[in-house]
């Protein structure tokens, strides 16, 4: 069997986002950031929540395609990484079987409970297998902070008889891409711009964005997508 760590650098289903569970003592602020990336034929879609500059939460969305997706929460306490939780469908024997994966950690970093469960069957993880979720973890945080410090993030909305209206607020935005677009890509951007979808990374000031990476663009994307909420 394929393992699920090793085929998925690789999430589409709705979800919404709450307020994390953080320290009850909450003199300075907790804050938010969305980011996104592709690589290849993956897209991971990143919703960071930080207080302190320390991390309480990541919300992770990954489309692989034929390959699969899958959603991931995982959450902080003072600091440290103690638990991950993770679903999804991955491809297996020319397969995609849904998956499920959860993992904790005591204050020491250790594994104290997992379960990773591939259709039917029970499979243990590895130590590698268990540090590369940390270390997935830590590219999606790098990846957020990266973008804020460029003072970019994710944004998503429809396109309207050629306006583009923002998820959340509806906010119409004229749209311009910096780098331009490659000639596929824009055949593609100029068809959309009727009725479609769109999500990019890039920067809005007052009613313009400037995007810098297109990351999806369809027609049939039902809805904005949210942070995914596994762990209570």
């Amino acid at each position: 069997m394929k393992r699920l760590l090793t085929i998925l650098t690789i999430t589409l289903l709705a979800g919404c986002a709450s307020n994390p569970t953080v320290p009850e003592n909450t003199i300075t602020p907790i804050l938010t950031h969305i980011g996104g990336q592709s690589l290849g034929d993956t897209t991971s879609l990143y919703w960071y929540t930080s207080q302190q500059n320390r991390p309480v939460k990541l919300a992770e969305r990954v489309m692989a395609g034929d390959y699969g997706y899958y959603l991931s929460d995982y959450r902080w306490r003072e600091g440290k990484l103690r638990e991950i939780k993770r679903e999804g469908k991955q491809l297996d024997e020319q397969t995609l079987k849904p998956f499920t994966l959860h993992v904790r950690y005591d204050t020491r970093g250790s594994a104290v409970f997992q379960r990773y469960n591939v259709g039917d069957e029970v499979i243990p993880l590895t130590n590698v297998e268990l540090a590369q979720l940390r270390e997935e973890a830590q590219r999606g945080i790098d990846a957020v902070r990266a973008q804020r410090r460029d003072d970019q993030s994710l944004i998503q909305g429809y396109w309207r008889q050629g306006t583009f209206y923002r998820c959340g607020d509806d906010k119409q935005l004229e749209v311009t891409f910096s780098p331009a677009l490659p000639d596929y890509a824009l055949q593609q951007y100029n068809a959309m711009q009727q009725q479609g979808y769109m999500m990019v990374t890039g920067k809005v000031r007052r009613n313009a964005l400037t995007a810098s990476e297109l990351l999806m663009l369809n027609n049939t994307q039902p809805a904005c997508l949210g942070a995914p909420v596994l762990l209570d």
